[in-house]
């Protein structure tokens, strides 16, 4: 019975060439689709699950507040509050501190500056399961000058050699000693929101420091992570660490009124939910909302998919009504005939997914080029997804066939074999609500996707205070032969580079624009109580800092040579002089604050630019004066290749700061780096979005075949009655016109909504304005009627004599 059934679903198949291809197609392209957008979902989602334990980990947040009001929320904690969680706390089985850090890490004449540094206790290869290849994670990162590096690292310091027992050598203004290779671990995965090449041991930073990075609870630079014992709710405990902490930190917290708190935060959240300063990864970091939002999309596209088989499926019913008539009468049962469409629809389903195996193998190279994540189809075929791939391939398969299934299956064969057949109300009904479930789909995707282009362009485009165009940026050296003789080096090498003709500025300082400010400290306006401390944040600036950047100084004045006392007077910009209490910028001007344990000048305020990118507010900053800072080197260039610029610096570079290798990057790539996952959702939404409409049009175009071949005769008539092409064409697309227009009044509400809440995580956004509904209005109807004409202009242009013949 069941090869009975196979083989009369092939026939049918086979006999309606059209809409078998047309079914196959769209679910093969709705199936391809979702399986890519479920990689993609199902990877975001991975992160950190590839430790043992990673349901019981979670990372130390530290939360400050100043006067009650919350100062800022940070990934990175003090270093004392992870021993005294362990040390107080029985549901603390384990912590483990790591110190992020860059420096210039050689062995012999290999020497790299090393981004991914860590500086970590011994139990940071315990706790996390990193994959060690080589030596012991109990003991590799005991004591002092111990390194533990990847198997990349390895081959990068070492080549061939097994740089086990050998030393590396790391260099820095504060640091520079000889570290032992005392194990290798494998590369860190992708999907790990912590990334590393070298890991430093803890207790080097510890004798460096006098213990500080043992004890210190003010130095919140410690990505620090605890193992609780199983069962342990994490919110409990963190409301017993607050009563434990105000204990011992409560009369200090008094004094200065200020609190802070650590909760803990599920390891698991990071990557995708997690927006805290000082975040391990910045710009790596996911996003839950767009990581959603395409998890939507592709449901969206499947059921479109199977919408499309629906209808084509239950439009055909009239076609083979007579054939369930005749079997009916040669005694199938009902039963049989459910059976009979099921199976047939599971074949195309089944068809259309190996199609679309076949599709996401071509198609993934491009979108891993697109994502940047490596996704193939084992992910989504191995041990933990694929029942849930067949089983939704099932589900679909089976549900999408049992309305066709019971419509035809209901037939009585005496109607049906005279050829008295009509269409239900229920049927029509039915057809057009999943006709107009399309339409609004589309109406969503075609303006969600120019809300999300319009919100791309706004960050690009808009005036984010200073100016970033052709602005070559140098990592600072990671040492000098004679420290003490830094200044003067540097002070030389701008000189030098000034004299290039194509340079139009030198400036150094502590951060760059686009790079996070870890430097923070306490502020006041100098006659207000210690309870008015603040949290202020720091940046070192040289004299020429605003002016190459073109940053507007407001108030007041830019530091200047000819005052000597600017190196204890400071600068401030606008969201500073409020925070700090001041009226206006005109108002702090002259005014005396309280930082670092001594009163300053205010000489100067400078435009509130954007320091980060604009999904954050403008942060309050002060800056000091250092005319030789050691972090960043910026250097305006005009009328020069930048490629040409850096050959004839390299030089000047190996001259004045020997054994380090120039690092460098462009500010205005460095800047938009913060947009880079915005742009993937974009792209990935806009080109999901218009496969998602050409699935739509697939069955559109198959629905209007169909309807079309129904009223032929009718068209043959009105033609002979002297009906016109175009008055037949109106007559035709009137029907679907309506439910354009239905699913444009359910659609631009529900869009607005939920961009509405996808624009409410940026500090700065456009507008979505009627302009955006109202092209996509267009677009839905034009793609639309376009689709539907193409059938109805071939059989209007038909010569009326042949088409009266027809039936």
């Amino acid at each position: 019975m069941l090869f009975s059934y196979i083989r009369t679903a092939f026939r049918s198949l086979v006999k309606n060439k059209t809409f078998s291809v047309l079914n196959i197609l769209g679910l093969a392209l709705g199936m391809a689709c979702c399986m890519i957008i479920f990689q993609y979902v199902t990877y975001e989602k991975s992160y950190d699950k590839f430790h043992t334990d990673y349901q019981d980990i979670y990372r130390v947040q530290y939360n400050y507040y100043q006067n009650g009001n919350t100062i800022f929320e940070c990934a990175a904690a003090v270093p004392a509050v992870g021993r005294d969680m362990k040390d107080n706390f029985p549901e603390v089985l384990e912590f483990a501190r790591a110190f992020p850090i860059s420096g210039l890490i050689s062995q012999g004449d290999v020497s790299y500056r090393e981004e991914k540094l860590q500086i970590a206790d011994p139990s940071w290869l315990t706790l996390f399961d990193w994959g060690m290849v080589e030596g012991n994670p109990e003991t590799a990162l005991e004591g002092p000058n111990k390194a533990v590096i990847s198997k990349r690292a390895a081959t990068k310091y070492f080549g061939n050699e097994n740089p086990m027992g050998k030393t590396i050598r790391w260099n820095s203004s504060w640091i520079n000693e000889d570290f032992i290779v005392t194990g290798i671990i494998e590369n860190v995965p992708s999907n790990s929101h912590i990334k590393f090449d070298i890991l430093l041991s803890y207790q080097t930073l510890v004798d460096a420091t006098d213990n500080e990075a043992e004890v210190a609870w003010g130095w919140y630079d410690f990505n620090t992570y605890v193992k609780l014992a199983k069962g342990t709710d994490p919110i409990a405990f963190n409301k017993k660490y607050d009563e434990h902490l105000h204990k011992i930190r409560g009369n200090m917290f008094a004094e200065r009124n200020n609190r802070q708190e650590f909760p803990l935060q599920a390891m698991t959240d990071i990557h995708l939910k997690s927006k805290l300063l000082q975040e391990s990864e910045p710009e790596e970091n996911g996003d839950a909302q767009s990581v959603y939002f395409l998890g939507i999309l592709a449901v969206f596209i499947l059921i479109i998919a199977w919408v499309n088989y629906i209808n084509l499926a239950s439009s055909q019913s009239m076609e083979r009504a007579k054939e369930v008539g005749v079997r009916k009468v040669m005694g199938a049962m009902k039963g049989q005939l459910v059976w009979q469409f099921i199976i047939e629809s599971i074949i195309v389903n089944l068809v259309a997914a190996f199609i679309s195996v076949g599709l996401v193998s071509l198609s993934l190279p491009y979108f891993n080029q697109l994502t940047n994540a490596p996704l193939s189809l084992a992910l989504i075929f191995n041990s933990g997804n694929w029942l849930l791939v067949i089983g939704v391939f099932l589900a679909g398969a089976f549900l999408s066939s049992l309305y066709p299934a019971f419509v035809l299956s209901s037939f009585r064969p005496i109607v049906t074999l005279k050829g008295k057949m009509t269409t239900s109300h229920k049927g029509i009904f039915l057809r057009k609500s999943l006709v107009t479930f399309q339409f609004l789909a589309s109406v969503f995707l075609i303006s969600g996707t120019f809300i999300v282009y319009k919100q791309l362009q706004y960050l690009k485009q808009r005036d984010l205070g200073f100016e970033m165009a052709e602005t070559l940026v140098l990592q600072g050296p990671g040492y000098v032969a004679v420290d003490s003789l830094y200044r003067g080096t540097m002070l030389n090498f701008k000189n030098q580079v000034l004299h290039h003709p194509n340079v139009e500025a030198f400036t150094t300082s502590s951060n760059v624009p686009g790079d996070e400010i870890f430097w923070t400290n306490g502020a006041k306006r100098a006659e207000a109580p210690n309870t008015d401390f603040k949290t202020i944040y720091n940046v070192e600036v040289d004299y020429d800092y605003f002016p190459s950047f073109e940053i507007d100084v407001v108030a007041g004045r830019n530091f200047d040579r000819s005052h000597a006392t600017d190196v204890e007077n400071v600068m401030l910009n606008e969201a500073a002089t409020r925070f700090l209490g001041f009226e206006n910028a005109e108002d702090a001007v002259g005014k005396r604050i309280t930082h670092s344990g001594r009163d300053k000048l205010v000489v100067g305020v400078v435009d509130n630019y954007n320091q980060m990118s604009l999904k954050n507010d403008v942060a309050p900053i002060l800056y000091w004066l250092n005319a030789a800072s050691r972090e960043f080197i910026a250097i305006k260039f005009d009328g020069i290749q930048a490629k040409q610029l850096l050959g004839e610096l390299e030089s000047d570079w190996d001259a004045f700061f020997p054994g380090n290798p120039m690092d460098y990057f462009y500010l205005d790539t460095f800047f938009n780096r913060q947009y880079e996952k915005d742009n993937q959702f974009g792209t990935v939404f806009s080109v999901f979005s218009v496969l998602a409409i050409v699935v739509s049009c697939l069955g559109l175009f198959g629905l209007s075949a169909f309807s079309t071949i129904q009223r032929t005769k009718e068209i043959g008539i009105r033609k002979v009655l002297g009906a016109s092409i175009s008055s037949i064409l109106m007559l035709l697309s009137r029907e679907y016109l309506i439910l354009i227009l239905v699913a444009i009044a359910l659609g631009v509400p529900l869009t607005f909504f939920v961009m509405n809440g996808w624009l409410e995580s940026f500090a700065y956004r456009t507008s979505i304005g009627w302009v955006v509904f109202g092209l996509s209005a267009i677009i839905v109807i034009v793609v639309a009627l376009v689709t539907v004409s193409y059938q109805t202009l071939k059989s209007a242009r038909r010569n009326p004599s042949n088409t009266l013949r027809y039936e």
